[in-house]
């Protein structure tokens, strides 16, 4: 995929949602980042491929927050002190704040875990932006599969193209633009800050 996006029909998008990981907050690989880390501090002996599949299992929805860290058998790790280790991507909140003041509608569309994307939205307070949230955990579905994106279009009530999704990750956008919605790959040499998202979007 070329890293310059496609031309935006700004005047078509009624709502822009946000990916979690890597755009609204900084760790892009929060598994590899913060989540392996954080299970090895606690005792956690399972080999990498093993987190990740509980990870992926607990984000579709299959297990609760209290039940991945018993499986994954740490002694004292909790939702709080695990997500205390995001941190918010310099300059998202202007941006928010921006989009906000021009009366499109934001949301959240996001492959985690349930509790950790309310603990963390509610500690940003990005409720007082992002009006929308459809968080893998809560769906049953993951990016990229196409349902993640025909499910929201049906529970918003929105045609695809009406909808631009703002997504780190090269497979997330190509499937959202074979959904129909627009997007742009936040991340890339184009588009590798918050300050070049603002002025990618303008002239909202």
């Amino acid at each position: 995929m070329s890293a310059i996006p496609a031309p935006l029909d700004r005047d078509a998008i009624d709502i822009v949602l946000f990916n979690a990981m890597g755009v609204l907050y900084s760790a892009a690989d929060d598994v590899g980042d913060l989540l392996v880390p954080y299970l090895r501090s606690h005792g956690c002996v399972l080999r990498r491929e093993e987190i990740v599949q509980l990870h992926q299992e607990c984000s579709l929805g299959k297990m609760s927050s209290a039940d991945f860290w018993a499986t994954a058998g740490v002694a004292g790790a909790s939702d709080e002190e695990y997500c205390r280790n995001h941190r918010l991507t310099e300059g998202v909140v202007a941006v928010l704040a921006e989009l906000d003041a021009t009366g499109v509608r934001l949301g959240c569309l996001s492959n985690d875990v349930s509790e950790w994307s309310k603990l963390l939205r509610e500690r940003f307070g990005l409720g007082e932006y992002l009006t929308d949230w459809f968080i893998s955990g809560d769906t049953g579905v993951r990016k990229p599969a196409p349902e993640a994106f025909t499910g929201l279009c049906r529970r918003l009530d929105v045609v695809p193209n009406r909808i631009l999704l703002i997504d780190d990750r090269a497979e997330n956008v190509s499937a959202a633009r074979a959904a129909g919605l627009q997007a742009l790959r936040y991340g890339t040499a184009h588009l590798s800050t918050m300050d070049g998202l603002r002025k990618e979007l303008r002239p909202w």
